[in-house]
């Protein structure tokens, strides 16, 4: 757990924040800057949420109030450099704020981290990091209940719920401990309702949506020795032709690992510059360790690598093969 008290002394000194989180936000990064949004106010700050991307469509519903603001730098710069506070949730590399990313050098307040990914940046100069904790929101739900910064309201469990039942794979993730079950039930006992959270989150897709995962699903190709490796592409035509946005692909490379015999699972997302490889494992392959080879990271199960510079044709097959490799590499050392 995160040092809770010093959290609360520096979210009480400073009465000006600018919060935000990653490119393509899913649900535990919405969830975590809403969640501290409302409680930072319900303690009487100046607070902005700017995010350098769109909220997707199937979150704004965590938004209810909408204050997430989408990054103009007409509008924003001089607001996140004269900050009294920055604070980047759930993530800790500062490129993964893209556009806004040029600035953060120039932000004259503390700047803080609240994340559960691994291989924080040194850039920050806090960083609260719980690699053990199965979402960011894991995290703010321990710090307003063990700090007594904020009430655990309605609102602000919403938020919270969304973040940890989407991070922990609605609770089957290997994260998912007696803990979290724990948080959930309090959550629950805070008025969320499970079943409506999962239905704006998982039944609010797009017909565009469906056939784009039919597409999705007829790329799938297998390689490596009894299948291990399973891979899917999704191409900007394909996104084109059924009118869907990149963010809508979140959830399709789980589908990858639902075969059996696949241990590693890739998706490659073709973008107007470059591309984005989302990656998956089974068991204790530790697929990060391949993501950080590429300047990605992530967790243990799940990472995620963000390439500009390439065409995704040219360097697809290399990185099909270095993953067999790895595998390879990794499977042999368990036997040594």
């Amino acid at each position: 757990m995160i040092n809770v008290t010093q959290l609360a002394e520096l979210l009480k000194k400073h009465d000006n924040y600018i919060l935000t989180t990653h490119v393509n936000p899913d649900a535990d990064a919405i969830g975590s800057v809403v969640a501290l949004q409302r409680a930072l106010v319900e303690n009487r700050k100046t607070v902005r949420i700017i995010n350098c991307s769109e909220t997707p469509r199937y979150l704004q519903f965590l938004d209810g109030d909408q204050v997430v603001e989408h990054y103009n730098p007409d509008l924003h710069d001089e607001a996140i450099r004269n900050a009294g506070a920055f604070i980047a949730l759930d993530f800790n590399r500062v490129d993964r704020m893209i556009k806004m990313a040029h600035l953060f050098k120039d932000i004259k307040g503390v700047k803080i981290c609240i994340d559960h990914h691994q291989g924080p940046e040194e850039v920050f100069d806090y960083v609260f990091s719980d690699t053990l904790s199965c979402a960011t929101g894991h995290i703010l739900f321990d710090f307003i209940k063990h700090s007594g910064f904020a009430k655990l309201s309605y609102r602000l469990a919403e938020p919270i719920y969304a973040a940890i039942m989407t991070d922990t794979g609605s609770f089957c993730f290997d994260r998912t401990t007696a803990d979290v079950f724990r948080i959930a039930a309090e959550l629950v006992e805070a008025g969320v309702v499970p079943m409506e959270i999962f239905t704006k989150i998982y039944s609010n897709n797009t017909a565009g949506k469906l056939l784009l995962l039919g597409t999705a699903l007829e790329s799938i190709q297998y390689r490596g020795q009894d299948k291990q490796v399973g891979v899917m592409t999704v191409t900007q035509g394909a996104l084109k032709k059924t009118g869907t946005k990149e963010d809508e692909t979140d959830q399709f490379v789980n589908m990858i690992m639902s075969v059996g015999t696949v241990k590693i699972g890739m998706k490659f997302l073709e973008l107007p510059q470059g591309f984005k490889l989302s990656l998956r494992s089974k068991g204790s392959i530790p697929i990060h360790e391949f993501a950080s080879a590429y300047g990605g990271g992530g967790h243990r199960n799940a990472s995620g690598i963000r390439i500009r510079d390439k065409v995704m044709a040219d360097v697809k097959e290399e990185m099909i093969a270095a993953a067999l490799t790895f595998l390879e590499k990794w499977e042999t050392n368990q036997h040594v």
